[in-house]
């Protein structure tokens, strides 16, 4: 084949375009965020459109559980992704995103939530093949912001958007590079940057932080010195709430307090809490995270987030 042919294929390859709609809405190649249970639907589109091209469908999982950008100095450590094939979606336009995955099974978390990237292969009937943005090489920000992404979380609430990080690996010092920041490109975060992403996900004005720091944002409520010391849960402001967050200074780890199981009305070691240590964002009972993640004291923090509007009489 001449160059000159080469070239002429290549400028008559048609472009292929991923959009996303939510329940319907219109189609955005904008990433999409989306409640649990709602119908995100991906759509194909070449253009010009060719009749008879069949299409692939894959998501973008990443393959590494945790990465660490501080050692032996800090830097952006690469993330790697598999694109693994969406098999009920071959050779239809349109594809239902899913935040399932095959990888990170055998940690708990909600049902329906978590973020993933996806990309659309298209051959056409000459056997040629045009594809949407994917991740041919491992990146410390993911995929290409191209890719299109789709976040599912479990409601609107501090404990909700957090679930929107389900899926991610950790990430040792997740950080920013210009006015990108890893969390908020739902490539991963560390403890302290996971607790703040639900907090700007909610429209507080406040940065990613340390762990040494996150006091300065999220004001302390109360110190439990022991198991034999346990605060109580409730609704006073004295109190601790499910959706505060527990701060470990022993183990340097924070993590939200997801839900309060028996015995109810206390904080202990039975309850469940929603963090990331040294693996993608999990539910776990807190006491099951000794001794590298869950130590004594507790300190329980709070985000200042405003009280909600009185409801209309």
């Amino acid at each position: 084949m001449t160059t000159a042919l080469a070239l002429l294929l290549a400028a008559t390859l048609p472009t292929l375009h991923l959009t996303a709609s939510v329940d319907g809405g219109p189609a955005s190649a904008a990433w999409a965020y989306a409640r649990a249970g709602q119908r995100v639907v991906l759509r194909a589109d070449l253009t010009p459109d060719v009749p008879g091209a069949t299409f692939e469908w894959f998501q973008l999982e990443p393959t590494q559980a945790a990465v660490d950008n501080t050692s032996p100095q800090f830097h952006f450590e690469p993330i790697s992704y598999q694109a693994v094939p969406i098999t009920r979606c071959r050779g239809a336009r349109t594809c239902e995103a899913s935040p399932e995955t095959q990888r990170f099974t055998a940690l708990t978390r909600v049902p329906g939530t978590g973020a993933l990237a996806y990309q659309v292969r298209a051959t056409l009937p000459d056997g040629r093949a045009v594809e949407t943005p994917g991740a041919p090489r491992p990146a410390a920000f993911g995929p290409p912001h191209e890719a299109l992404r789709v976040a599912f979380r479990r409601d609107d609430t501090y404990l909700g958007y957090l679930t929107e990080l389900f899926n991610t690996p950790y990430i040792f010092g997740s950080s920013n590079e210009g006015k990108r920041h890893q969390t908020d490109e739902l490539v991963g975060a560390d403890c302290a940057d996971l607790c703040v992403y639900g907090a700007r996900r909610m429209g507080l004005k406040v940065g990613y932080t340390s762990t040494y720091d996150l006091e300065k944002i999220a004001p302390l409520v109360g110190v439990m010195t022991s198991a034999a010391a346990p605060l109580p849960i409730g609704d006073g402001p004295k109190q601790v709430h499910v959706g505060d967050v527990i701060y470990f200074p022993g183990s340097r780890h924070v993590a939200a307090l997801y839900e309060d199981r028996e015995p109810k009305g206390v904080l202990d070691e039975n309850d469940v809490m929603l963090h990331t240590c040294w693996a993608p964002a999990t539910l776990q009972r807190i006491g099951d995270a000794a001794p590298n993640c869950f130590s004594y004291p507790i300190k329980v923090l709070r985000f200042p987030f405003p009280a909600p509007a009185a409801p209309r009489r």
